[in-house]
């Protein structure tokens, strides 16, 4: 994933967790947002665990590791889509369950989000 595809900004980050939506797909809840593109079509996206269920970093840094090459290897799913339709897409994924889950089970999850993510494309784009 490449720098301009990660979503810091924390101005970008308020204003999807104030008019973004979301939904929920075991583990990760996902808020996303669509806007216009203002020229290239972008696609940004981040990865949060809560401190409050991983106290130590080394698991939650573990867990985003796994999430964000789960994501990295199957955004292709909504990445034509974004050019295609010419809109940006931000979307953070929170994860939510209290326990580590093996790749296999994250990469099910994250693919799951993605294809949610398509569904809701066309309604909320129009």
């Amino acid at each position: 994933m490449s720098k301009h595809e990660r979503l810091k900004s924390k101005k970008q980050i308020d204003a999807l967790f104030l008019n973004g939506k979301a939904f929920f797909v075991y583990p990760f809840k996902v808020k996303f947002m669509f806007a216009p593109a203002g020229g290239n079509p972008q696609l940004k996206f981040g990865i949060s665990v809560p401190k409050r269920n991983f106290k130590k970093a080394v698991d939650r840094n573990r867990i985003k590791r796994l999430s964000r090459e789960a994501y990295r290897l199957h955004k292709i799913l909504i990445q034509e889509k974004v050019q295609v339709d010419k809109f940006d897409l931000q979307t953070m994924f929170i994860y939510t369950h209290n326990e580590i889950l093996g790749y296999e089970e994250i990469k099910k999850a994250i693919i799951k989000c993605l294809n949610k993510l398509m569904e809701l494309v066309p309604s909320s784009n129009h």
